[in-house]
């Protein structure tokens, strides 16, 4: 156990020293840089998604009535071929009797075979009208029929896109409801976990989308040490064992100064404040994995000096207020950044 624990130690002071150099720092700073545009993307993403799926909606309900429409004028359509073919029957059934009655007539009878015939020629041009007009309502019946065919695919196929669009538009909001979620409920946990700190310099809040835990300097360190005292240890001994519970969090820590000079001497540890920060939170590190069952990837340690103040103002308690440790909690989004490939 001892031999573990000793090389769970030396592993992860390796792989946190290699976090203090200036490289190391800007990675980690890139990092979480990255995170933030990340975030701000999935954000926009999940709105383009949102507006992509109210036009395939709109599409579907102009395809609808476009389709109404064309089963309408194919019923009209249907009813008018109807009423040709019935007029066409009449009127092959009339020019029928009339050519027999035409034969049937006296040869001498020469006037009123010229009014038959002349009916029957008439009788027979309407009757290739009424064809033509036959033939034109076939084709465009057909036209229609087509149309209706492509429009109700292109429906189908629009339907199919919008319910791809749509579970995968729940399933990011799902993500990200859940991402919320863990969020508020690591930070409820943390500080019901450190409530006993209240008042000590420690304090607890979320800000876009991580939880993040600042412990002022008189909780950790007396002044211009990196050595942790007792009370500091209590805190991130409690810490640690809810970290430990959710291996979902990844833990960032960064050391901040005020602006006063740190003055090293030559051969000096800490030569100034970059040292001071960056020794700060690695020892912080070793803390917490010391105190919990922590795996070393999930832990980054980074030093920011005196340049990333909580107040500017050149005042005793706005450096005190500077003078902090800040423990910086991230949920990881595999599945959101599935569902994204």
């Amino acid at each position: 156990m001892k031999k573990n624990l000793f090389l769970l130690v030396l592993g992860g002071s390796i792989v946190l020293a290699s976090c203090v150099s200036k490289q190391k720092y800007m990675e980690s700073q890139d990092a979480l840089t990255q995170c933030t545009k990340e975030r701000k993307a999935l954000q926009s993403k999940s709105l383009n998604l949102e507006n992509a799926n109210r036009e395939l909606q709109a599409d579907n309900e102009r395809m609808n009535k476009k389709i109404t429409r064309l089963e309408q004028d194919t019923i009209a359509g249907n009813r008018k071929y109807m009423e040709l073919n019935r007029d066409y029957q009449t009127l092959q059934k009339s020019f029928n009797d009339l050519t027999e009655s035409y034969k049937k007539l006296d040869a001498t009878n020469k006037k009123e075979s010229a009014v038959i015939l002349k009916n029957i020629q008439d009788l027979q041009l309407s009757l290739e009208n009424k064809e033509k007009q036959l033939a034109q309502k076939e084709a465009s019946f057909r036209d229609l029929s087509d149309s209706l065919q492509m429009l109700s695919d292109s429906l189908i196929q629009k339907s199919i896109d919008l319910e791809r669009q749509q579970k995968r538009l729940s399933e990011l909001q799902s993500i990200l409801d859940k991402k919320d979620e863990d969020v508020k409920n690591l930070k409820n946990k943390i500080k019901q976990a450190l409530q006993g700190f209240d008042g000590s310099g420690l304090t607890v809040f979320e800000k876009n989308g991580k939880v993040y835990v600042s412990m002022e300097e008189k909780l950790l360190f007396a002044s211009g040490s990196f050595q942790i005292d007792k009370r500091g240890e209590e805190a991130l001994r409690k810490l640690a064992t809810v970290l430990a519970a959710d291996p979902d969090i990844n833990i960032s820590i960064e050391g901040h100064t005020d602006n006063v000079p740190y003055r090293g001497g030559a051969n000096a540890q800490i030569k100034d404040n970059w040292d001071l920060s960056v020794m700060r939170a690695t020892t912080v590190v070793k803390t917490l994995l010391k105190s919990g069952n922590i795996d070393p990837q999930r832990l980054t340690a980074c030093g920011k000096g005196e340049y990333v103040p909580l107040d500017k103002a050149d005042t005793k308690e706005a450096r005190a207020k500077n003078r902090r440790t800040e423990i910086i909690l991230t949920p990881k989004l595999d599945a959101l950044f599935e569902i994204l490939e």
